[in-house]
């Protein structure tokens, strides 16, 4: 199996049928059917069930697909970075983000650098920390921005900033509508609460009742805020969530609240793989953000304009 054997069956698999693949690879038909059932005979698997009009994959396929978007994914992104890696000042770099990470701090790093090497493109991708770690792990991307907990074994990292947990109500709530900025730990903990999947996040946050001998009523778990945010406004649950949330969570029927008595930070961190040699243009990208932390450039930016009641 070899890099044009996965372009020529993920031409199939997204086409749905042999005669539509050929045409968009510029080849004849029967060659392209010869070259999937070799493949087929190799791996010793169907990848394909054969219907009338369509061709549907098998559950080998699937998997087959998943990976070949991977690899050719990787495979793209090498021979980009070859042809680039002698400049500094052409390239694109990978930068893997959780959401709320993304969304306080990563505009600062970018316009900054922007401005300095214009020629320079990114490729951003966002996903919970798990999700960033395994985009490292296989180079999929070059430098990831996540939050504590993470495993930094294999990583260097740098820490951006600090940031407090609120929690997140719709302003019809009844805790919403006291004045001040902060809410107590046991004042949420008979609502039902909202909280980041990630287990090690889920167990962070579970220890905090235990301390205060209180029991917590999770309704459900987000992978990212915005999905659970019409939940808030429509006052179904209040969601726990880091304090970047603010950044992009422009809404008149949203309150934050700073958690306290207990209150409870969490880190956000600059990661990549430890002994990795990185493009000239992703190593330029890793040295000037270590710069601009710093400075202090990674607090970040202004988040978005609010009534000032909604603030932190």
């Amino acid at each position: 199996m070899n890099i044009k054997d996965l372009r020529y069956f993920l031409a199939v698999a997204e086409e749905g049928t042999i005669t539509r693949a050929a045409a968009r690879l510029c080849m004849a038909q029967p060659p392209l059917s010869r070259q999937i059932q070799q493949l087929e005979e190799e791996l010793g698997t169907s990848l394909f069930v054969r219907g009338k009009r369509r061709i549907q994959l098998t559950e080998e396929g699937i998997f087959l697909k998943q990976q070949a978007e991977e690899i050719l994914s990787l495979v793209e992104k090498t021979e980009n970075q070859l042809l680039r890696i002698k400049s500094s000042d052409r390239g694109i770099i990978s930068i893997g983000v959780t959401e709320t990470c993304g969304a306080s701090t990563l505009a600062g790093f970018i316009k900054g650098f922007h401005k300095k090497y214009p020629n320079i493109q990114f490729n951003i991708w966002c996903g919970n920390g798990d999700e960033v770690s395994e985009k490292l792990e296989k180079g999929l991307v070059d430098i990831g921005l996540v939050r504590d907990p993470f495993n930094t074994e294999k990583y260097e990292i740098a820490e951006i900033k600090t940031e407090f947990w609120a929690a997140l109500l719709s302003s019809s709530h009844p805790l919403a509508r006291r004045e001040g900025d902060t809410i107590e730990l046991s004042e949420i903990a008979g609502e039902s609460l909202m909280i980041p999947a990630r287990p090690p996040i889920q167990r962070e946050i579970g220890s905090w009742f235990g301390q205060i001998a209180k029991k917590s009523n999770i309704l459900c778990t987000y992978n990212t805020l915005s999905c659970v945010v019409p939940l808030v406004e429509q006052n179904t649950a209040l969601a726990i969530c880091p304090e970047g949330a603010r950044y992009f969570t422009d809404r008149q029927r949203l309150v934050y609240k700073r958690i306290i008595k207990p209150e409870h930070f969490s880190r956000l961190l600059l990661v990549r793989r430890r002994h990795r040699l990185m493009p000239a243009a992703t190593a330029c990208f890793w040295d000037f953000s270590l710069d601009y932390i710093r400075l202090g450039g990674g607090a970040g930016p202004e988040p978005l304009s609010m009534p000032p009641q909604l603030l932190f």
